[in-house]
Order: structure tokens, then sequence, then C-alpha cells
């Protein structure tokens, strides 16, 4: 699942500032995001466009996820469920749900430790993004 150069790029570009800021200040910029969507669809479109089903397969995690957020009211993030449409503008179906397992795994092994060392309670929020573009990272050298 290697990643070409200009998608590490892309990646990298968006995912390093988002996991500053969300880790700072619990959010994630729209400028930053919608910037990183469109450079996903151009380096898409000049690298062989997949069919129009393909593509929109790779929005649907984003968007499974920016739903839950607006039901659940505060229990998942928006900007969670509008960095995995990022995710899906750059890679394919197959990769954003391979970093979403291990993001949600590592958000788990994580906040369970915290919890049984009692430095977290069990109903404090972590940010997601952190550990999404950590599960990215690994799903890039698997």
């Amino acid at each position: 699942m290697n990643f070409s150069y200009l998608q590490w790029t892309i990646l990298a570009t968006v995912l390093v500032p988002a996991v500053i800021t969300d880790i700072r200040e619990r959010g994630v910029c729209s400028w930053l995001i919608v910037c990183g969507i469109i450079a996903g669809i151009l380096n898409t479109a000049f690298n062989g466009m997949p069919s129009i089903w393909e593509y929109f397969l790779r929005f649907v995690p984003g968007i499974v996820i920016l739903i839950s957020a607006y039901l659940a009211k505060g229990c998942v993030g928006k900007g969670d469920g509008y960095m995995c449409i990022f995710l899906g503008s750059v890679l394919r179906t197959q990769y954003v749900l391979t970093a979403l397992f291990f993001g949600f795994l590592f958000a788990a092994v994580t906040g369970i430790v915290l919890v049984v060392f009692k430095k977290i309670s069990a109903k404090t929020m972590m940010p997601f993004i952190p550990f999404l573009a950590l599960g990215v990272f690994v799903c890039g050298f698997l």
C-alpha cells in the first residue's frame, strides 16, 4: 500500500497542521481541509480518474462519520468526518478504511491505557485526528 510521493506530500501538508490544531484547539481549519480536498481531486484527475462510482465510494467513510457527528452531537467531531472526506480525495477506499481501522485501534488502546492509569476519565474527549494520521502513516507502509 505504498503511496506516491505526491500523495505523501498532500497528506503531510494537511495532516501535520491538522494534528497540531486538533490537539491544541480541538478543531480543524476548514480552509485547510478544502485546499487538501482540491489538491487530492486534482492529483487523482491527473493520475487517471477512476469511475465516478469508485470515486464516490472514497467519500462514503467520511460521510458516514459526518452524519454520525451530526446525530451524536459531540461524541464525534465534524472535523473528523471532513478529514476522512479529505483522505478519500487522496486515497482509494480500502486505504481510507484501513487508516480508519488503525486510527480507531490506536485511539482505543491509548484511551484504555490512560483510563487504567487514571490520567483521564472514561468521559474525557480525545482528539481523533492524531490517531487517524498515525493510521494513515501505518497504512502507507503496509
